[in-house]
């Protein structure tokens, strides 16, 4: 669940930015004077100028980071990472303010009063920095989160404690969910509760927000998009899906074909009348001969024999979505009755063979199950070819199960 990365600026970019920037901002500068004090006065102007060129060179300096390569990074939802502070829908607030600047210095200008002058650059001043000032601190936002839960499942919402260090606005990006207000005291660490609801399986060890304020007059928002570690990680589970069909296979180790009746083993629990393929060590002479019919007894059967799921996933991710669904839903009932289950899977650090415990470790190992690599150009996998009728892995790993292939699910119980 991370971001991939892309790319990185060339050199020079950040220096030819800043320049450009700066030459921009001198510019306006000189026009906003001209238009506020006159052609005449040139001495403000300058002044002006200077401090706009100076201003939006830094600025622009401190915008463009020497390393981009973060800048181009996707979420898995396509969303580019967008880690430099930049402006949220900037064009009718900017806009605006240079109309109102713009038609202020028209009436400062026929009007000839001294007054009316000020009032025009004290608005600009309030306006610029309006637009200008809340970049430096969403530059200097950070977040952080001291709680987490270390369960949950694709579609359910989960609440993770934040600590922001000011007034910001906290959006997640990836998983998505809704947006919170760190608000508190004016100074010192704010605690907000972030609700994020992810939407497929997986293990998140991070999570990407987007940082935004706007303050001190609201006029723009600018925000930037940070990656937050979880303090633990947190295991999403796949959706209860519906139960499919599955392939059963019996374990043919001890001989080509099984007893139609259990052995004669166990613990005893009555007699019964014989039946066909009973063995003659199970014949009960005394109650036989009291019967006047053929008697044998009865065990109690082995029951704890585990039933071996082994996990093949597709490499498309909704098809393996839609695989670990209908898993889940088919080993959660055996776990609710008792049942032992021995899941078989492939995770990042390689193959895993455990018995599961519960439906909460059933959604770990689901979350942590991936499918085989698939070489390039071989079509096949670690686990084998792939099945180009069903789009479905087929394994053929001796190591796991020692029997013949099949498809993705598969059951085997021990005999």
């Amino acid at each position: 669940m991370s971001p991939a990365v892309s790319g990185r600026r060339p050199p020079g970019w950040r220096t030819v930015n800043a320049t450009l920037g700066g030459i921009v901002a001198g510019v306006c500068g000189v026009v906003l004077a001209r238009a506020v004090f006159g052609r005449d006065a040139a001495v403000a102007g300058v002044v002006i100028g200077t401090v706009a060129l100076v201003a939006g060179g830094w600025a622009s300096w401190g915008l463009s980071p020497q390393r981009r390569g973060r800048s181009h990074a996707r979420l898995p939802g396509g969303r580019r990472l967008r880690s430099r502070v930049h402006a949220l829908a900037w064009f009718a607030p900017v806009v605006g303010s240079a109309v109102a600047m713009l038609a202020w210095a028209g009436v400062a200008h026929s009007s000839g009063s001294g007054w009316v002058q000020a009032v025009g650059a004290l608005l600009a001043a309030v306006l610029i920095a309006g637009i200008v000032a809340p970049m430096f601190p969403a530059r200097r936002a950070s977040l952080s989160c001291t709680g987490s839960p270390s369960d949950s499942e694709a579609g359910q919402a989960v609440e993770l404690t934040m600590v922001a260090n000011g007034p910001i606005r906290i959006r997640p990006c990836y998983p998505v969910g809704t947006t919170a207000q760190a608000v508190g005291s004016p100074r010192g660490p704010r605690v907000v509760e972030v609700t994020i609801t992810p939407d497929r399986r997986g293990v998140m060890e991070e999570m990407t927000v987007e940082l935004a304020t706007c303050a001190p007059f609201g006029l723009l928002w600018w925000a930037r998009d940070v990656q937050v570690p979880l303090p633990r990680p947190l295991h999403v589970a796949p959706r209860q899906g519906e139960p499919g069909p599955i392939d059963t296979l019996a374990d043919k180790a001890a001989g080509d074909s099984q007893l139609r009746v259990a052995a004669g083993s166990g613990e005893p629990r009555g007699v019964r009348p014989y039946q066909p393929g009973d063995t003659r060590r199970s014949v009960h002479w005394p109650a036989t001969s009291h019967v006047g019919s053929l008697m044998v007894r009865e065990t109690d059967r082995q029951t704890d024999d585990p039933i071996i799921v082994d996990v093949v996933l597709p490499p498309d991710p909704q098809q393996a979505e839609a695989e670990s669904e209908r898993i889940m839903a088919t080993v959660s009932p055996y776990l609710a009755r008792g049942q032992s289950v021995v899941l078989a899977t492939l995770e990042p650090e390689g193959p895993v063979v455990r018995l599961v415990r519960d439906r909460v470790d059933l959604g770990r190992r689901l979350a942590r199950a991936v499918p085989p690599p698939t070489a390039a150009g071989t079509g096949g996998g670690a686990d084998g070819p792939v099945d180009r009728g069903a789009g479905a892995s087929v394994d053929t790993d001796a190591w796991r199960t020692g029997r013949p292939a099949t498809g993705h699910l598969r059951w085997q119980r021990r005999r």
